[in-house]
């Protein structure tokens, strides 16, 4: 790296973590998340407004860094048998909220003149669901430990599993391949798999685990160990196609069951200070505040197009939330949970721009669409939450 580049570097990290804090602040005291703040920081310091921040491989693989830690904090402050517990829930929830807004999607993009094909993977991007958003307001507002909390985390997991094997099909679609039920079976199959046997060869050796780190007598050696088996569990689930972001959920889940887990919990808050940010930042710099001016003739097209998406992404999760037929739960609060695409929706959305499925408007709108589910979702959060009681 050249002296320039490192300037460059070091530059853009002090702003993402200077304005992160500012904007957080901001967001906090005029009682919102700390995330709002974030994403506002990301969008000001980005190339739409000052250009402070581009987004570079070296902060692009920090910010996938802290999406990781991020779910690492979140598994293991989860209970794993209440997890457990509400995974026939989650079940349901994520399929429908994969299905609803998929085909809700579709009709939308053919009515604005897509080809069935462009339409199959725009409405696609539309089923992801960011766990990493949700997540965090759920740890902010120590709520964790509720059952809403248990079954969002469970759906997400299961979206990311089931958008595994839309995404494959649709890429096979556009690139001319051909699909079958057994490629769709085997993509799924694997990746349930994985989570299945993480969870159990985890709890079996997770006692051998806690043996180990008993024994050694080096400082903040309990969180070493943990942050190393989250980075291999996240490193496998990427082998089998699923995001990192899953594999350190799952290890963070394993890691909930042994003795030190809150002590690797007490050491990993200074990291997680410094990387999470870093994530919600990066991810506001992705948006173009240009396509938001309907002056512009040639916007408006894209502004209906994003505001009908925006009410269809909208509705299509949170009708998710009312298949759970349990008595006490939210389900309101459950289908909210389950807006934001964040992440997952823009990685979709850029693998379609790459494939030349659609241009670069379309793009622009559902990216719109993706930072707009992102940003509510805090907000009506916050409110749900605060309503209901502890």
């Amino acid at each position: 790296m050249h002296m320039h580049d490192v300037f460059v570097f070091l530059t853009a990290l002090a702003s993402i973590l200077f304005f992160a804090k500012i904007f957080g602040e901001l967001a906090l005291r005029l009682g919102q998340s700390a995330i709002i703040g974030e994403l506002l920081a990301g969008i000001v310091i980005g190339p739409s407004v000052l250009g402070l921040v581009h987004e570079t491989v070296i902060l692009s693989n920090i910010s996938e860094l802290g999406a990781i830690i991020l779910l690492f904090e979140v598994g293991l402050s989860t209970d794993m048998k209440e997890f457990l517990k509400a995974g026939l829930w989650a079940t349901a929830v994520a399929v429908v909220g994969v299905v609803a807004p998929y085909f809700l999607g579709y009709f939308v993009f053919l009515h604005f003149e897509l080809t069935s094909t462009q339409a199959t993977f725009a409405a696609a991007v539309l089923t992801a669901t960011s766990v990493g958003i949700t997540a965090r307001v759920f740890m902010d507002l120590n709520r964790l430990e509720t059952q809403e909390a248990k079954i969002v985390l469970g759906a997400a997991v299961i979206d990311d599993v089931i958008g595994l094997a839309i995404l494959a099909v649709v890429l096979k679609l556009v690139q001319g391949g051909t699909v079958t039920f057994g490629t769709v079976a085997s993509i799924s199959g694997t990746a349930i798999l994985f989570l299945v046997l993480s969870v159990l060869v985890g709890v079996l050796i997770a006692p051998s685990i806690s043996k180990i780190v008993v024994k050694m007598k080096q400082a903040h050696v309990t969180f070493i160990i943990g942050i190393v088996f989250c980075f291999i569990i996240s490193a496998v689930s990427t082998k089998v196609g699923l995001a990192p972001i899953v594999g350190a959920f799952v290890a963070g889940l394993i890691l909930s069951t042994i003795k030190q887990s809150e002590e690797i919990k007490r050491d990993i808050k200074p990291i997680y200070a410094f990387f999470v940010p870093i994530f919600f930042v990066l991810m506001g710099t992705n948006v173009d505040i240009s396509i938001f001016n309907p002056f512009v003739a040639a916007n408006r097209e894209i502004l209906a197009l994003m505001a009908i998406l925006f009410v269809v992404a909208f509705i299509g999760k949170v009708a998710a939330g009312f298949v759970v037929f349990k008595k006490g739960i939210n389900k309101f609060l459950i289908g909210v949970s389950m807006v934001p695409r964040g992440e997952v929706g823009l990685i979709f959305a850029g693998i379609g721009l790459k494939n030349s499925v659609f241009g670069i408007k379309d793009y622009s709108a559902l990216v719109a669409v993706i930072m707009l589910t992102t940003f509510i979702t805090p907000i009506i959060l916050k409110y749900l939450l605060s309503k209901q009681k502890k």
